[in-house]
């Protein structure tokens, strides 16, 4: 509630400069003796040297700051030299008490007289306003009815500061402080404030005739006692992260196949600063948790669970210089099937797949899912797959939703009915708003994937605080920096999303997705789940399994050590024999991987075939670029539209070549090959040769479309 400074009382606006800056009136936004007194008291009584136009700056403009103690604090001064240079010291006044936060969700000394004294800032006495100036430094602390010992003794405090500086004579000073102060009882909210409100949204968007009309009942979709529940584990594993810097969480469940919402816990406490923000729409950066929507669409490319990846040490070319992602683990896993690399959640072949299908590829599929926050493909680059986007936590977890859907995305809701005082019906939720995003056979697989403890062993180990006594599948995230982490995913009939973090975007310390959201996440799913049996859910018609050796993806060979059993969309099933793996004349095993791996496969301590590249041209040639069934369009009003070309040979090629559609064309040399070809309408074939010693060939092809806009 904004006020000019004639709108508050003379004596508020001197008890808060006698509590929080004395010297405001004179200094140029920085206090040196006050930073002197800090330095010499830091260890014994830490004591803070913030004047009032620096606590200013730092609410405008370093909220989200990170970094070490002394450079924020070098920032926050030079702000505040710069402000009191633009603003005059009644300005700079002005803004502080309306910005400064009073505890109890009042921000501005106008909400807080109303909220404890129910009166306005212009009719604060003595007692009030040095009461609510002791407050700012630490509301909780300092709330006159929680901790009232507290309370009283930092508004002597401030009286007495009031008394030095010739405001106030000792004996009023002496009266003030021994009133009994009336004040408002705290307001207890509503049970889920943040669904309520959004509730109250989507009743005006849906029915705006009906949003403002009192005396309605509004039947919702939430369940109150799983409600409590899910805010009780919220606290609990707050209060465990609490020394990590873990200070708010946002918890949302689903109802699978209808989209009702039965869960949505916005903030962790509604009275402490920020409070009244809902998390759980508010747009954060995912992590890896969009991971599985990458797979997906490489999925509908050509890419099946057993697709071979590779996770060594690689370095992509973007418009910004290269980029080196790291895996969590600071390791690499060598060739590895798409299934350990999505349930592992390992970064280098995920930034290589989105390389491969693009980033326009990777948005149609997030845009598909629900996920319409990530619009601006030229700022995310390749670091969009670990998060470098943002979305809401009640559209990524309606984005799980649609693989535990079988596919089938649905808009959530919260309300179902509303009724007048005599009961009669205004407004009636109809069919749900439901759309097919994915193949059921695919979100059969990608749900597979992610309830798999095996193919998660790898980026996990043994014992996850993933698992469930029930089936379930589920992803973490962890942003950069970790100011976010998230857990989201589902059984059958459930989908649960959790975000940990701080409201003020300030970087937990180490706290990943698994230690911070996931525990949230699992109780939350169990107490969801209680009560009903889950099961696993069934294969759509369209699947087959089939015994694949991993890590290849092909029917296994003769010294294959490891087959495994995996699904397939029917007519994607291997149909060639692996001989990645191989016996020397001492009967000792042998691999053969691709060249871009050997030196991993090297350091790892795997014995290489000898010669594997012209031993065994298979998978020696690789095209990055574009990716198998690639769709790409031309705009008739551009002149010149090209498609860069990109293909890896092996180090022992004597030489190389590229055709489309039988003709050869020109490329860069070396391991790494590229070439611009211009579009134009129609299918076309890329092949790519290699030819190594001995008379050995090696090649790759592939298939891309060209459309007219």
């Amino acid at each position: 509630i904004p006020v000019e400074l004639d709108m508050v009382a003379p004596i508020a606006i001197e008890a808060t400069i006698a509590a929080e800056d004395q010297r405001f009136l004179s200094h140029p936004g920085v206090d040196p003796a006050a930073i002197v007194r800090a330095a010499l008291h830091w260890r014994s009584n830490p004591s803070g040297a913030s004047t009032v136009t620096q606590q200013l700056a730092r609410r405008l403009y370093l909220r989200d700051a990170s970094g070490p103690a002394i450079l924020r604090k070098a920032r926050e001064a030079l702000i505040a030299f710069q402000l009191e240079g633009r603003l005059s010291k009644e300005e700079i006044l002005k803004l502080y008490l309306n910005e400064v936060y009073y505890g109890r969700g009042a921000y501005g000394i106008e909400a807080a007289a109303r909220v404890y004294f129910d009166t306005s800032a212009r009719d604060l006495d003595l007692a009030q306003a040095t009461m609510l100036a002791g407050i700012p430094q630490l509301p909780e602390e300092y709330d006159p009815e929680d901790n009232p010992e507290a309370a009283k003794a930092r508004q002597r405090y401030v009286l007495d500061r009031l008394v030095a500086s010739g405001r106030v004579t000792r004996a009023h000073a002496d009266e003030a402080a021994g009133r009994d102060l009336a004040f408002l009882p705290a307001l207890t909210p509503p049970i889920a404030p943040h669904f309520v409100a959004l509730a109250l949204e989507e009743l005006a968007r849906v029915r705006p005739d009906l949003a403002a009309r009192p005396g309605l009942v509004i039947e919702t979709t939430l369940d109150a006692g799983l409600q409590r529940e899910a805010e009780r584990l919220a606290r609990v594993q707050l209060e465990e992260l609490r020394e990590k810097n873990v200070g708010n969480a946002a918890v949302v469940a689903l109802e699978a196949s209808s989209g009702r919402i039965l869960v949505m816990v916005g903030g962790a406490a509604w009275n402490e600063e920020g409070g009244q923000i809902n998390m759980a729409t508010s747009p954060r950066q995912p992590g890896s948790a969009l991971k599985p929507f990458l797979y997906a669409a490489a999925m509908e490319r050509g890419y099946t669970a057993a697709t071979p990846l590779l996770d060594v040490p690689s370095t992509f070319e973007t418009p910004t210089g290269p980029y080196t992602p790291l895996n969590y683990d600071r390791r690499f896993h060598g060739v590895t099937p798409l299934r350990v690399a999505l349930a592992s959640s390992f970064n280098v072949p995920a930034v290589a797949t989105l390389e491969r299908i693009g980033i326009d590829g990777f948005l149609e599929m997030a845009h598909r899912f629900g996920l319409s926050t990530l619009t601006d493909s030229e700022r995310y680059g390749l670091a969009l797959t670990l998060g470098g986007g943002e979305v809401r936590l009640t559209d990524l977890t309606a984005a799980y939703g649609a693989l535990a859907n079988g596919g089938k995305w649905v808009q959530p809701f919260a309300v179902t009915r509303v009724r007048d005082t005599a009961g009669n019906v205004l407004y009636e939720r109809e069919a749900a708003n439901s759309r097919r995003v994915l193949a059921p056979g695919l979100a059969f697989v990608l749900g597979d994937i992610l309830s798999s403890p095996e193919a998660r062993v790898p980026g996990f180990g043994q014992g996850s605080v993933l698992a469930t006594p029930f089936w379930s599948a589920v992803k973490t995230g962890t942003t950069t920096g970790f100011r976010d982490n998230w857990a989201v995913g589902f059984t059958p009939d459930r989908v649960v999303g959790v975000w940990v973090g701080n409201t003020d975007n300030s970087p937990m310390k180490d706290v990943s997705g698994v230690d911070g959201a996931a525990p949230i996440w699992r109780n939350v799913l169990e107490a969801v789940s209680a009560g009903t049996a889950v099961s696993p859910p069934v294969a759509p018609d369209d699947l087959a399994r089939s015994i694949v050796c991993s890590p290849t993806g092909l029917l296994p060979g003769p010294e294959c050590p490891s087959p495994v059993w995996e699904w397939f969309v029917a007519g994607t099933e291997p149909r060639e024999t692996e001989t990645y793996f191989a016996r020397t004349a001492t009967g000792e095993l042998t691999v053969n991987p691709p060249p871009a791996a050997r030196a991993w496969a090297m350091e790892a301590g795997l014995l290489v075939a000898a010669g594997s590249a012209a031993g065994n041209a298979e998978g020696a040639v690789q095209i990055l670029n574009p990716a198998p069934g690639s769709v790409f369009y031309v705009a008739p009003e551009l002149e010149r539209q090209e498609l860069l070309l990109k293909v890896s040979f092996p180090m022992e090629a004597e030489a190389s070549e590229i055709r489309i559609n039988g003709d050869a064309i020109k490329a860069s040399p070396g391991t790494t090959a590229t070439a611009l070809w211009a579009l134009r309408p129609g299918s076309h074939r890329i092949e790519a040769i290699a030819f190594l010693p001995g008379g050995v060939r090696a090649t790759a092809h592939t298939t891309f479309e060209v459309r007219a806009r």
